[in-house]
């Protein structure tokens, strides 16, 4: 078979300084407690910006600067990947994101909070995510090797389920404050705001216990790094704009509209509602668990591609589902596949390129990701305007299949290092 002339890296050992084993722990770690603070606030945050005076708007106009701040992070760190270090930018990130929530215990004042959100991770979701996740993946690349660099991302994954759900269980607290002991509202989530402010601390200190054997090889002779004069930009930039196809169509079909055709569609009770997506959740982690095995024995490509495209045949199934239950048994099973594609289009991309352009490949992913997703809700609202129809379930599942043949005849004939016979 011919290969593409795309430069791809062979991993096969770890950087033999520091302590690859325990870096990689640092990084899960990191990645679970900065969730278990995302979980937190993704669930008390506009409830508090409403209490002390800001009306709806202004409360978007605060999530949306947070959005906008990820975006522009993301790129200070792809730039600055030859400058600043993966372990500092780790601590800068953290302590960044405690002193944006420190700021709410001093101003309500919109400007001042749509100022920090800026810096913060005032958002639940989206691009804010890109700079720590991008980081996150190069830096586990170089302490891991083509054998288990796909379990380690599988791992990643993990860490984060487990850290969001923690986080929105600490909103228990503000519930029993309230409700047992009598507290205001406001005075309630401030305590939540500061077991952020301190989750975030933590954090910091655990990045500082990070190796040398993280950090990128440099390029030699470039201070800023350029991703359009990376000599590996066109799988780069072609596989980023895919990204951003695919997180498009994904960002029409998350759990909130499930949840509203679920209940205007078939009149299920929240409750139900509930159940199905935990059940759905809890399949999700068996998908990315399985992820790692099913990559051994079809690669990492075929495995990224062929169960997306099982997961999207599902949603476009589930659109013509004839009653609740099958419509709910329809989305479980898109569960078991749904995110499998996550460890193992990571790994891929970072096995696509050699060590000192992995922190570009991860931030140019990340940014198409982020770009797509944030209007693609939005797109959903006008479709959904005057009723509930198939149309956002047609068109983000179709989408999705095209970016999977997409990206597969994209990529078919490029062979990774690791994965030769």
């Amino acid at each position: 078979m011919t290969s593409d002339t795309f430069t791809t890296s062979n991993s096969a050992l770890p950087n033999p300084l520091g302590r690859p084993g325990m870096d990689a722990v640092i990084v899960y770690t990191g990645r679970g407690l900065r969730d278990m603070g995302r979980g937190l606030i993704a669930v008390i945050l506009a409830i508090y910006l409403a209490e002390i005076g800001l009306s709806i708007p202004q409360i978007g106009l605060a999530l949306g600067s947070s959005l906008i701040g990820g975006f522009v992070l993301s790129l200070a760190v792809m730039f600055t990947a030859n400058v600043i270090s993966r372990r500092a930018w780790f601590v800068i990130l953290a302590v960044v994101t405690g002193i944006s929530i420190a700021m709410l215990f001093f101003t309500e004042n919109v400007w001042l909070i749509g100022l920090a959100s800026f810096f913060g991770s005032y958002a639940g979701s989206g691009m804010h995510l890109g700079p720590s996740l991008q980081i996150e993946q190069s830096s586990l690349t170089e302490v891991t090797n083509s054998q288990n660099r796909t379990r380690a991302f599988s791992n990643l994954s993990v860490s984060s389920a487990g850290g969001r759900a923690l986080g929105s269980a600490l909103v228990g607290i503000a519930t029993y404050l309230i409700g047992v002991r009598d507290w205001e509202l406001i005075d309630a989530y401030k305590v939540l705001l500061a077991i952020y402010l301190g989750i975030n601390i933590l954090s910091a200190v655990v990045y500082l216990a990070l190796s040398s054997a993280v950090e990128s090889k440099k390029s030699a002779g470039d201070l800023l790094v350029n991703p359009f004069k990376t000599p590996s930009r066109k799988p780069i930039l072609k596989i980023s704009s895919l990204f951003g196809l695919d997180s498009f169509a994904g960002g029409m079909i998350f759990d909130a509209f499930f949840a509203l055709w679920m209940l205007d569609k078939y009149g299920m009770n929240e409750g139900t509602i509930a159940a199905i997506m935990i059940a759905t959740q809890g399949l999700n982690l068996v998908s990315i668990w399985l992820a790692p095995t099913v990559a051994k024995k079809i690669g990492l490509l075929n495995t990224f591609v062929w169960t997306q495209v099982a997961a999207n045949v599902c949603l476009i199934a589930f659109a013509f589902a004839p009653g609740a239950a099958i419509a709910a048994g329809i989305w479980m099973l898109r569960g078991i596949f749904d995110e499998m594609d996550v460890p193992t289009r990571q790994s891929y991309m970072m096995a696509l390129v050699p060590p000192e352009e992995r922190t570009v490949m991860a931030g140019s992913a990340n940014l198409g990701r982020g770009f797509g997703r944030m209007p693609s809700s939005t797109v959903t609202g006008f479709l959904w305007a005057g009723a509930y129809t198939v149309a956002p379930w047609l068109i983000g599942g179709g989408l999705k299949l095209a970016y999977d043949f997409a990206i597969y005849f994209s990529f078919r004939n490029v062979e990774l290092p690791e994965e030769k016979d």
